[in-house]
């Protein structure tokens, strides 16, 4: 079939006719299979893994020690990789000041928690 009018034209009659132009093909860009796009939620959102504020809670008997992790708990993480620990007392407060580098190798043992490098000590309940 052979075209009546220039290409300008067929082009300006496609578009207001909402049809493509004619030897016009639409190349298909980046557009990725359902399995992949699953692939990349479940490594960007961490799905299936342990957060390092569940990981921490689950060992936090081993972290502190039974006698310690009964009387004080793990508050939050910051972004900056402090733990912050609310402890009750003064007393309690001092002894894991000391204890601090043995807390913070524990951190370090776990597979989720390498970037906790400083631990903050709160008061509370």
């Amino acid at each position: 079939m052979k075209k009546s009018f220039p290409n300008e034209v067929e082009s300006l009659i496609a578009s207001l006719r909402s049809i493509p132009e004619e030897g016009y093909i639409k190349h298909d860009k980046g557009t990725k299979g359902f399995g992949s796009l699953m692939e990349a939620c479940v490594e960007k959102y961490h799905i299936g893994r342990k957060t390092p504020e569940e990981e921490i809670l689950e060992n936090w008997d081993r972290i502190l020690g039974k006698s310690f992790a009964n009387r004080c708990r793990p508050e939050k993480i910051t972004a900056s990789g402090c733990l912050i620990i609310q402890v009750p007392n003064p007393t309690l407060r001092r002894e894991l000041i000391f204890m601090e580098d043995r807390i913070l190798t524990a951190l370090g043992s776990l597979s989720s928690c390498h970037h906790i490098h400083k631990i903050i000590l709160k008061s509370g309940a």
